[in-house]
């Protein structure tokens, strides 16, 4: 979009290179309005002098729009009117062919110094306003656009490109044909993407033979294999373009071939007086992936059962070995106790001197 200073320095007179302003585009200039009128003098000039102040009232009432302009459909065009200084801008003068003083030319957005009108009426205000009503009453044109929002469908692209296995990019922009010219810079490249596929152009039925084998690993990829479909990709300002990135992986399923690609995109600014282009940025990875499939035997399915009751039984046997080791082992350190108990046991004699008949008692086990 444009900033206030730019339309400030688009607007301006070229009246002297000393100004505040650049005045390094005249076709930038004539790019910027639908119309542009311009009066090309000389300070030199005595007939420039005579003719600058009427030229100077006329500049004001038409840049004020109280007389609007209006093209064939009859919608308000965007024309300015200027002058421009062939002493101190002698080299654009050059450039759009000047040969007398003044010269006054209409020119027409995207012609500068291709395609002109030159004013060669009386010089009153009255008739370079009809001259300006009739020249653009001859044209449809879009007029009031802002960022946009009048442009329509263009054309459609439908094709093959043949490309090598290393990182590229595709190109897409508007081009001047025999019948239009168009203000390139200016164009917008907004799209909706129907397919965007890599491989063979019969893939098709290709996929369905897959769908049908391998229907749950089929879903996970299938929405890889053409990410932007039915997806649209707009810009609303001028000097700006789409920009897609497209990482793209070899995938071989079975004996079908195809490519899954993951895709981000963003919107690019351009340069002004650049030609805005849709691209298309891939690169194709060097790894393969590959997918089989083969189904299984009665006798795999036979040997998985034996191999789990062997495991089984491997497991209860080791098991059962443990379990006997540690019960034998409990019982011998039982034992143990029970003897060394019994010794002690022996060994020892009660003597109840405190009993009544004073005897004494000896004890001995079993």
């Amino acid at each position: 979009s444009l900033t206030p200073e730019d339309l400030a320095e688009l607007d301006s007179d070229w009246s002297s290179s000393s100004d505040q302003f650049k005045h390094d585009s005249f076709e930038s200039v004539v790019d910027a309005h639908d119309y542009t009128f311009v009066n090309f003098y000389a300070d030199w000039c005595p007939h420039c002098r005579m003719f600058g102040p009427l030229w100077d009232q006329f500049e004001q009432e038409l840049n004020s729009e109280k007389d609007p302009v209006v093209d064939a459909d009859g919608v308000r065009a965007n024309v300015r009117a200027l002058k421009i200084n062939c002493v101190d801008f002698e080299e654009t003068c050059q450039q759009q062919k000047v040969q007398a003083f003044p010269t006054v030319r209409l020119y027409r957005r995207g012609s500068a110094g291709k395609n002109w009108a030159d004013f060669r009426g009386q010089r009153s205000g009255e008739a370079l306003l009809a001259f300006a009503k009739e020249e653009v009453k001859k044209r449809h044109i879009h007029t009031g656009a802002h960022y946009h929002d009048v442009f329509a469908e263009s054309c459609r692209i439908s094709g093959l490109v043949e490309v090598a296995r290393v990182p590229g990019t595709l190109h897409f922009q508007a081009v001047h044909n025999a019948e239009r010219t168009l203000n390139l810079a200016y164009t917008n490249v907004s799209h909706t993407v129907h397919s965007f596929v890599f491989g063979s152009n019969n893939a098709g039925p290709l996929h369905v033979n897959i769908a049908n084998l391998w229907s749950a690993t089929w879903s996970g990829f299938k929405q890889n294999l053409n990410p932007l479909a039915g997806k649209t990709f707009s810009v609303s300002r001028f000097h700006q373009a789409p920009h897609h990135y497209l990482k793209v992986v070899h995938t071989k399923m079975g004996q079908n071939r195809m490519y899954q690609q993951t895709h981000q995109w963003s919107a690019r600014n351009v340069a002004r007086r650049a030609v805005p282009q849709a691209k298309f940025s891939y690169d194709l990875s060097p790894v393969e992936v590959v997918i089989s499939y083969s189904r299984r035997r009665w006798y795999d399915y036979v040997t998985s059962v034996f191999a789990i009751i062997g495991g089984a039984f491997t497991f209860m046997s080791m098991t059962s070995s443990l379990l006997n080791l540690a019960s034998s082992q409990f019982k011998g350190s039982f034992r143990e106790d029970v003897s060394r108990s019994s010794l002690l046991h022996a060994e020892t004699k009660v003597t109840p001197e405190a009993s009544a008949g004073g005897d004494v008692m000896e004890w001995a086990p079993e």
